[in-house]
Protein backbone atom coordinates (compact mmCIF):
# COMPACT_ATOMS: atom_id res chain seq x y z
CA UNK A 1 0.00 0.00 0.00
CA UNK A 2 0.84 3.29 -0.48
CA UNK A 3 1.36 5.30 3.09
CA UNK A 4 1.58 8.89 2.02
CA UNK A 5 -0.38 10.04 5.40
CA UNK A 6 2.05 8.22 7.62
CA UNK A 7 2.67 10.91 10.39
CA UNK A 8 4.74 9.11 12.93
CA UNK A 9 7.70 6.06 12.34
CA UNK A 10 9.02 4.36 15.37
CA UNK A 11 11.61 1.66 14.44
CA UNK A 12 14.20 2.40 17.43
CA UNK A 13 16.34 -0.53 18.62
CA UNK A 14 15.74 -2.84 15.82
CA UNK A 15 19.48 -3.67 14.58
CA UNK A 16 18.42 -2.17 11.12
CA UNK A 17 21.89 -1.38 9.64
CA UNK A 18 22.79 0.51 6.30
CA UNK A 19 21.01 -2.23 4.50
CA UNK A 20 18.01 -1.53 5.96
CA UNK A 21 17.52 2.35 6.35
CA UNK A 22 18.33 1.97 2.65
CA UNK A 23 15.12 0.08 1.77
CA UNK A 24 13.21 2.13 3.84
CA UNK A 25 14.37 5.51 2.45
CA UNK A 26 12.78 4.30 -0.41
CA UNK A 27 9.63 4.36 1.27
CA UNK A 28 10.38 6.98 3.08
CA UNK A 29 10.89 9.58 0.41
CA UNK A 30 6.98 8.96 -0.74
CA UNK A 31 5.47 10.02 2.90
CA UNK A 32 5.94 13.86 2.90
CA UNK A 33 3.49 14.16 6.43
CA UNK A 34 6.04 12.05 8.50
CA UNK A 35 6.07 14.40 11.65
CA UNK A 36 8.15 12.37 13.78
CA UNK A 37 10.72 9.54 12.96
CA UNK A 38 12.64 7.42 15.31
CA UNK A 39 15.44 4.99 13.98
CA UNK A 40 17.78 5.67 17.38
CA UNK A 41 19.81 2.32 18.20
CA UNK A 42 19.87 0.98 15.06
CA UNK A 43 23.97 1.09 13.52
CA UNK A 44 23.17 2.64 10.29
CA UNK A 45 26.43 3.97 9.84
CA UNK A 46 27.42 6.76 7.37
CA UNK A 47 26.55 4.99 4.18
CA UNK A 48 22.48 4.24 6.18
CA UNK A 49 22.83 8.17 7.08
CA UNK A 50 23.73 8.95 3.02
CA UNK A 51 20.50 7.35 2.16
CA UNK A 52 18.04 8.61 4.67
CA UNK A 53 19.37 11.99 3.52
CA UNK A 54 17.72 11.34 0.49
CA UNK A 55 14.45 10.71 1.53
CA UNK A 56 14.40 13.73 4.27
CA UNK A 57 14.96 15.98 1.26
CA UNK A 58 11.38 14.96 0.53
CA UNK A 59 10.16 14.99 4.39
CA UNK A 60 10.19 18.92 4.76
CA UNK A 61 7.68 18.56 7.43
CA UNK A 62 9.06 16.32 9.51
CA UNK A 63 9.04 17.80 13.10
CA UNK A 64 10.87 15.27 15.41
CA UNK A 65 14.36 12.87 14.35
CA UNK A 66 15.69 11.12 16.07
CA UNK A 67 19.09 9.03 14.91
CA UNK A 68 20.66 8.79 18.47
CA UNK A 69 23.36 6.02 18.46
CA UNK A 70 23.90 5.01 14.80
CA UNK A 71 27.67 5.54 13.94
CA UNK A 72 26.76 8.00 11.16
CA UNK A 73 30.13 9.66 11.60
CA UNK A 74 31.43 13.20 9.85
CA UNK A 75 30.09 11.21 6.58
CA UNK A 76 27.07 11.05 7.93
CA UNK A 77 26.43 14.14 9.45
CA UNK A 78 27.34 16.34 6.15
CA UNK A 79 25.40 14.07 4.12
CA UNK A 80 22.26 14.88 6.84
CA UNK A 81 23.14 18.56 6.81
CA UNK A 82 22.23 18.67 3.07
CA UNK A 83 18.82 17.11 3.73
CA UNK A 84 18.16 19.20 7.09
CA UNK A 85 19.04 22.35 5.48
CA UNK A 86 15.84 22.56 3.77
CA UNK A 87 13.95 21.58 6.92
CA UNK A 88 12.55 24.14 8.33
CA UNK A 89 9.69 23.13 10.24
CA UNK A 90 12.05 21.02 13.06
CA UNK A 91 11.52 21.14 16.11
CA UNK A 92 13.59 18.79 17.60
CA UNK A 93 16.86 16.44 16.39
CA UNK A 94 19.05 14.19 18.42
CA UNK A 95 22.19 13.02 16.69
CA UNK A 96 23.12 12.10 20.13
CA UNK A 97 26.48 9.19 20.27
CA UNK A 98 27.42 9.05 16.52
CA UNK A 99 30.53 10.26 16.37
CA UNK A 100 30.24 13.06 13.92
CA UNK A 101 33.61 15.35 15.50
CA UNK A 102 34.26 19.13 14.87
CA UNK A 103 34.04 18.02 10.86
CA UNK A 104 30.27 16.75 11.39
CA UNK A 105 29.68 19.66 13.23
CA UNK A 106 30.48 22.20 11.10
CA UNK A 107 28.54 20.81 8.88
CA UNK A 108 25.34 21.02 10.92
CA UNK A 109 25.38 24.54 12.06
CA UNK A 110 25.32 25.28 8.32
CA UNK A 111 22.06 23.41 8.06
CA UNK A 112 20.95 24.75 11.70
CA UNK A 113 21.40 28.22 10.70
CA UNK A 114 17.78 27.50 8.73
CA UNK A 115 16.33 25.55 11.62
CA UNK A 116 14.55 28.45 13.37
CA UNK A 117 11.61 25.95 15.20
CA UNK A 118 14.30 24.03 16.87
CA UNK A 119 13.48 23.84 20.58
CA UNK A 120 15.46 20.78 21.12
CA UNK A 121 18.91 19.72 19.59
CA UNK A 122 20.74 17.08 21.27
CA UNK A 123 24.76 16.30 19.73
CA UNK A 124 26.16 14.93 23.45
CA UNK A 125 28.94 12.80 23.06
CA UNK A 126 30.14 13.43 19.68
CA UNK A 127 33.27 14.40 20.57
CA UNK A 128 33.04 17.96 18.76
CA UNK A 129 35.57 19.62 20.21
CA UNK A 130 36.23 23.11 20.56
CA UNK A 131 36.18 23.44 16.48
CA UNK A 132 32.80 21.89 16.86
CA UNK A 133 31.26 24.20 19.58
CA UNK A 134 32.64 27.43 17.76
CA UNK A 135 30.68 26.33 14.95
CA UNK A 136 27.74 25.04 17.00
CA UNK A 137 27.76 28.74 18.31
CA UNK A 138 27.16 30.56 14.82
CA UNK A 139 23.98 28.88 14.33
CA UNK A 140 22.89 28.80 18.03
CA UNK A 141 22.16 32.03 17.61
CA UNK A 142 19.66 32.22 15.11
CA UNK A 143 17.76 29.56 16.99
CA UNK A 144 15.55 31.87 19.24
CA UNK A 145 13.12 29.47 20.09
CA UNK A 146 15.44 26.34 21.82
CA UNK A 147 14.31 25.61 25.36
CA UNK A 148 16.66 22.16 24.98
CA UNK A 149 20.27 21.96 24.25
CA UNK A 150 22.72 19.34 25.07
CA UNK A 151 26.17 19.09 24.33
CA UNK A 152 27.61 16.84 26.81
CA UNK A 153 30.37 14.69 26.39
CA UNK A 154 32.04 16.59 23.81
CA UNK A 155 35.36 18.33 25.02
CA UNK A 156 35.02 21.39 24.39
CA UNK A 157 37.16 22.73 26.75
CA UNK A 158 37.45 26.59 27.84
CA UNK A 159 37.45 28.24 24.00
CA UNK A 160 34.87 25.79 23.22
CA UNK A 161 32.56 26.80 26.62
CA UNK A 162 33.61 30.52 25.68
CA UNK A 163 32.10 30.50 21.72
CA UNK A 164 28.66 28.85 23.10
CA UNK A 165 28.87 31.83 25.65
CA UNK A 166 28.71 34.68 23.53
CA UNK A 167 25.82 32.35 21.73
CA UNK A 168 23.76 31.49 24.69
CA UNK A 169 23.94 35.08 25.50
CA UNK A 170 22.56 36.42 22.03
CA UNK A 171 19.70 34.05 22.57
Amino acid sequence: GNMVNMTDLRLGRNEIGPEGVNALARALGNMGNMHWLRLHVNNIGPEGAVALAGALGNMVNTAKLDLFQNAIGPKGAGALAGALDKMVNMTQLNLGENGIGPKGAGALAGALVNMVKMTELCLGDNNIGPEGAGALAGALGKMVEMTQLYLFENGIGPKGAGALALALGNM
